[in-house]
């Protein structure tokens, strides 16, 4: 309880960059901690951002997100979910994050259940234009739904495209 609080208190004595949308582009490895299935995935994602008026907390900003991710190996999966970006300074975003979505194993791995969840956490550095490049780690299961459950880790290197006015033409 006390980290929390440390936490909780650290993070909001700083502030948040203003934001965008975001339209992410991701490559990496699936399946990163068992070599028998590890492949090559590519992964497109939109993060929205809502405007919301001056909270307590401003330095965190939720973001819902869409997603679509496949494997070479014909895996593929697609996601809905929400990230909690933290800001510890401007240019520095941490940002774990939940989806849940449907998994089709194609010529890839069986992760037991069509249903599968999706954890994990980005680092990125944040620019002045608000674009973002950074890494994701994140966790896939199916939450004990199916027979099996074998799971995967992913690790990916990401950039983030603000969407502003305009996009993709725009001048700022």
């Amino acid at each position: 309880m006390r980290a929390i609080l440390v936490f909780v208190l650290f993070f909001s004595t700083l502030h948040a960059v203003r934001q965008t949308d975001l339209f992410s582009v991701s490559t990496g490895i699936f399946d990163l901690m068992r070599e028998k299935h590890r492949t090559w995935e590519v992964s497109l994602e939109y993060k929205f951002h809502f405007s919301r008026p001056k909270a307590p907390l401003h330095f965190l900003e939720f973001r819902p997100l869409v997603g679509a991710m496949a494997t070479v190996k014909g895996s593929t999966y697609l996601y809905a979910g929400l990230n909690l970006d933290l800001f510890p300074c401007d240019q520095i975003v941490v940002a774990p994050g939940f989806a849940a979505g449907w998994y089709q194993a194609g010529n890839g791995k069986n992760l037991g259940y069509p249903v599968e969840f999706r954890s994990g956490v980005e680092l990125a550095w944040q620019f002045k234009d608000a674009s973002r490049l950074g890494i994701h780690f994140y966790h896939l299961s199916n939450a004990g739904l199916g027979r099996r459950n074998p799971g995967e880790e992913s690790f990916v290197l990401f950039y983030d495209i603000p969407i502003k006015s305009g996009f993709p033409f725009s001048v700022n």
